[in-house]
């Protein structure tokens, strides 16, 4: 596949006049660490909510995958509804769905009430997951340290974000209830309207616009909510389910059926020359080892902390609070060098550590003491996975014409949810294969769940630094 070079016309301004760069960079950052964090926040407080809503089993477990659904489903959509009609509409419309859907979940009632507002949330999740990222490089386009540096910053609240979640939800979810964990969206989302409407300029009207690929959106979002579906629902009802398999099969019907209509499509959602470039193929290769490693190494270890360890749910996100710095942390000091092209095996290292991280982890002892037993290993894993994912964001950035930088953040972004809802179910149904067949007391066969899983994440970490050696340097 060769690459078509398109027609290059100077970006239209993003900025009202003598505000400075850094201002659009910070907003979209908070935009995008408020969707990360969404994923996970609510995972604390489904016990509280289960009792004040009366809900079933499965109703619990929709109250994360309708979020889960919609942020998957509605990426590439939205991605390129960001690029056709402008930054700043699609942005304000997206921070408009979310923060309404949030102060709907926080007043809902009852569980139809609750899925419906969590769905809307994840449509609004989509907006403002690409919508951030191909901000920050419109932001900076005019400067390759400028907007290294810039998404090394975004990159690092984004993956931070999960962690972090876990952290406000406990806190939240202890001092104030559960509903606090959807209300605190809603000031946060309020502000941010605020600051796009006054900061970003409306896009410049203009003649002709080419259509939106309906088709493609179409069975583009088929194809990833049926994937989701399919992975997500494993946990439940297994992967030899006829609901699980019968989603997977509508999946690989539908994605090459996309693919053929992107071919074909005078104006397509995903232009198909873009995976000519090289880092950008093995970028999203990347993402999607790298979005199953960290999502299901913050959901194992949550869950190795509360049911293996005893901690509470508090307790548990303040233990994971290093994890969250560290993945920050790792990103700010490390993305000078990656922006000097001095970091060719950097992503490879963090790997490693990440992975002796989660090797330490599966060592865990039932009465963990958090000093000698959960801040090391946790601190070598998110350390070690945020040299990965600094290197994984700059590879699917680099080289992608402006244009373009809608659809990029929709690939990388498609990427990761993906490998996040797969990593989950897989390793999720790993440690409970396990814990059965170990059999004993009940709770030393659930740690033993717990440790193959930690043990098959620290394998694919591995996979992530294996992958990473594709990556070609920039000249």
């Amino acid at each position: 596949m060769s690459a078509v070079p398109l027609p290059v016309s100077p970006p239209a301004p993003l900025l009202r006049p003598h505000l400075p760069a850094w201002l659009i960079v910070t907003m979209a950052c908070i935009a995008s660490f408020m969707v990360v964090m969404d994923g996970s926040i609510v995972n604390v407080a489904l016990p509280a909510i289960e009792r004040d809503l009366q809900l079933s089993h499965a109703a619990l477990q929709w109250v994360i995958d309708a979020y889960l659904l919609a942020l998957g489903g509605c990426m590439l959509l939205a991605a390129r509804a960001g690029d056709l009609y402008g930054r700043r509409p699609v942005l304000q419309a997206g921070l408009a769905l979310f923060t309404l859907a949030s102060l709907a979940a926080g007043l809902a009632a009852s569980a139809p009430w609750l899925l419906a507002a969590r769905a809307v949330q994840g449509v609004g999740a989509a907006v403002l997951a690409t919508s951030s990222m191909a901000l920050v490089m419109a932001a900076t386009h005019h400067d390759k340290a400028a907007r290294a540096r810039a998404l090394s910053l975004w990159a690092a609240l984004n993956s931070a974000g999960f962690a972090f979640g876990v952290v406000i939800g406990g806190v939240l979810t202890d001092a104030a209830g559960w509903r606090w964990v959807m209300f605190v969206n809603v000031p946060v989302g309020l502000a941010l309207m605020a600051g796009v409407a006054a900061s970003l300029l409306p896009p410049a009207p203009r003649s002709t616009r080419p259509p939106l690929d309906l088709p493609g959106a179409l069975v583009s979002t088929l194809a990833s909510v049926a994937l989701v579906y399919g992975i997500t629902q494993s946990t439940e009802l297994g992967w030899a389910s006829p609901t699980v398999l019968g989603a997977l099969a509508a999946a690989a019907v539908l994605w090459p059926l996309f693919v053929a209509i992107e071919a074909r499509s005078a104006s397509p959602l995903v232009r198909l020359s873009i995976f000519a470039l090289p880092n950008l193929r093995v970028g999203n290769g990347l993402m999607l080892c790298l979005g199953a490693t960290l999502t299901a190494s913050v959901f194992l270890v949550s869950a190795l902390l509360q049911h293996g360890a005893g901690y509470s749910a508090r307790d548990t996100g303040l233990a994971m609070l290093p994890m969250g710095v560290a993945l920050a942390a790792a990103r700010l000091v490390f993305a000078g060098r990656l922006a000097r092209n001095g970091a060719a095996r950097l992503p490879l290292w963090g790997a490693l550590v990440a992975a002796a991280g989660l090797a330490w982890l599966a060592a865990m002892p039932a009465e963990a003491h958090f000093l000698t037993q959960v801040l090391g290993p946790t601190l070598l894993v998110g350390g070690g996975l945020g040299l990965v994912i600094l290197a994984a964001t700059h590879a699917v950035t680099s080289g992608v014409p402006l244009q373009d930088a809608g659809l990029a953040s929709g690939l990388a972004n498609t990427a990761r949810q993906l490998g996040g809802a797969l990593g989950v179910a897989a390793l999720a149904t790993l440690a409970g294969a396990v814990a059965q067949g170990a059999g004993g007391a009940p709770q030393a066969a659930q740690l033993a769940g717990y440790h193959a899983a930690l043990l098959a994440a620290a394998g694919l970490s591995l996979v992530c630094g294996l992958v990473s050696l594709a990556l070609r340097q920039p000249d």
